[in-house]
């Protein structure tokens, strides 16, 4: 089904690349307001989310000529949509260091599904869950969201980051132990879960 679905939004970009508008227009319909949901978590400013959001596709169009064709089209645009919102908000707030550096912010939440637990431990459940993600990198809870929230492969995961295949799981594999060492076993085991709830969505 994945594969598909990329293999269809390939077939878009290249009628994009060949000029087509309606293109253009199905990529933003598709993809802008997944950007903006992980622009959300680099940053609370609404303006600048749709600002790099709408200057990526206006780029797109611009240098349509100029576009080699991506292996994948939703990795693209995470990839050049992230490096936007780091060199906005490095320009924003004149740190240089942002683009390359691991120095940022990254939040991510999670909402206990109704079935998974009692309503009356919901809310303790979730404090105790959004502390421990609050042990993590900004890197750490990023790749957790690409991961379970986008559905990306490590592969993936590693083209959008800049980094190697290795250093994502790697990533991953400290993120659980950090999650591990800071939740019971039983929340530690509800906190899978959901994510693997997220991953099937």
């Amino acid at each position: 089904m994945k594969t598909q679905l990329a293999n269809e939004q390939l077939e878009v970009w290249m009628t994009m690349k060949a000029g087509n508008k309606t293109a253009l227009e199905h990529l933003y319909l598709e993809y802008s307001n997944k950007l903006y949901n992980y622009g959300a978590k680099f940053t609370s400013d609404k303006d600048l989310i749709k600002d790099c959001i709408h200057e990526l596709f206006i780029q797109l169009w611009e240098r349509r000529n100029y576009l080699s064709t991506p292996h994948d089209v939703k990795n693209y645009l995470f990839k050049s949509f992230r490096l936007a919102i780091f060199k906005k908000l490095s320009h924003a707030q004149r740190n240089e260091s942002l683009v390359d550096g691991e120095d940022y912010a990254f939040q991510v939440s999670l909402h206990l599904e109704d079935h998974l637990v009692l309503e009356e431990d919901q809310a303790a459940l979730t404090q105790r869950i959004q502390k421990s993600l609050n042990h993590l990198t900004a890197r750490q809870r990023e790749v957790i969201f690409l991961k379970f929230y986008e559905g990306l492969s490590y592969d993936e995961i590693a083209e959008v980051l800049g980094i190697s295949v290795k250093g994502t799981y790697k990533l991953m594999a400290r993120a659980l132990d950090v999650l591990r060492n800071n939740l019971n076993n039983q929340d530690m085991l509800l906190l899978l879960v959901m994510l693997e709830l997220k991953l099937l969505n």
